[in-house]
């Protein structure tokens, strides 16, 4: 039941992060986000059965599976300091360590799982076969590396979170450190527990297996909620943006037309007039119309300063929203 939670909530965030992917510049997190959700769903043991016996030799899926973690935790890092560390140096530099980690990591996991004396396909592999040295070796190559990655991540969440300025990164980036938090000392516990194969001591394994399964849904869900948070709350907030714009537009288009169209003089009256007639423009582009037109409306009120002209109570308070509306999306109106 745990597999398959955690697999659900994995390619939950997949779809989450592909609905924005065509807008978005860098598809790192989406990247991530599908090669672990691919990876985590072989863990449902009628998954792996049946691929697995697709497959050339036995268990080769369990070292596909676990190759497909590294290279998506790999890109998941990867994603969380370019969104986090803004010096492009230090990025880099970060980015190269982690690059070199990864590939050496997966090199030791393919010449470990060569060594692993395993006949047949097991659901349960390190169970079955973690008393052997390569098969411990595996197991704890991947978790070191994993655990590695994760703490300088944890750092970069702690170093950063304080500066971002949008809720919905602080937020975010708050419960991805938890996670992060969680993923280590879950690496502790499958390193601690591969020892434990070892050395057959069954007793410790029965009592820290619980601890595994409920770390590791915890971790998932940490990072799977914290990663989720700041794409679900650009969407929230274009869509309310879009809710004001066509409430805010109409308005403020008639104040428009009943002064600037009416005094050549004070504006672009073709080039803005065509804005203003256009229909089913996107939300930037409505909100650059909005913005314009507010400037328009501010030097035509400063010309008409000297006449005996004033705006209704019902004209001023759609000017003063339209203003309002540009302000919070960093647009000044003056």
């Amino acid at each position: 039941m745990i597999t398959i939670a955690v697999a659900v909530f994995m390619w939950s965030l997949v779809f989450i992060l592909a609905l924005r992917a065509r807008k978005r510049p860098d598809n790192s997190m989406l990247r991530a986000s599908a090669l672990i959700a691919a990876s985590l769903t072989t863990n449902i043991d009628q998954v792996y059965v049946w691929v697995n016996a697709q497959l050339p030799w036995a268990n080769a899926l369990d070292l596909v599976a676990n190759l497909l973690l590294i290279m998506g935790i790999y890109y998941l890092s990867s994603a969380i300091t370019r969104g986090a560390i803004r010096v492009a140096a230090l990025r880099e530099r970060r980015t190269i360590w982690m690059r070199g980690a990864a590939q050496a990591t997966a090199v030791l996991m393919v010449v470990s799982f060569a060594l692993i004396d395993d006949p047949d396909a097991s659901t349960t592999f390190m169970r079955d076969y973690g008393d052997q040295v390569a098969a411990a070796a595996y197991s704890a190559v991947q978790y070191i590396y994993i655990f590695s990655v994760m703490s300088g991540t944890l750092v970069t969440c702690l170093q950063n979170v304080p500066r971002m300025r949008r809720p919905r990164f602080r937020v975010g980036f708050s419960i991805i450190g938890a996670g992060c938090f969680t993923a280590l000392v879950l690496c502790v516990v499958v390193i601690v527990m591969d020892a434990a194969h070892i050395y057959e001591a069954t007793r410790f394994l029965a009592a820290v297996g619980p601890v595994y399964d409920v770390l590791y849904l915890i971790t998932v869900l940490l990072l799977c909620v914290g990663l989720a948070i700041p794409p679900i709350g650009r969407l929230l907030t274009s869509l309310s943006l879009r809710r004001q714009l066509a409430q805010i537009e109409p308005d403020i288009r008639r104040v428009w037309l009943t002064t600037v169209a009416k005094s050549p003089g004070v504006s672009l009256v073709g080039t803005t007039l065509q804005d203003v007639q256009r229909e089913g423009r996107s939300g930037r582009q409505s909100l650059e119309t909005i913005h314009r037109l507010v400037i328009e409306i501010h030097d035509w009120l400063n010309v008409a300063s000297g006449l005996d002209f004033e705006l209704t109570p019902v004209q001023r308070e759609a000017l003063n929203r339209a203003e309002m509306l540009c302000l919070r999306q960093g647009r000044a109106t003056e």
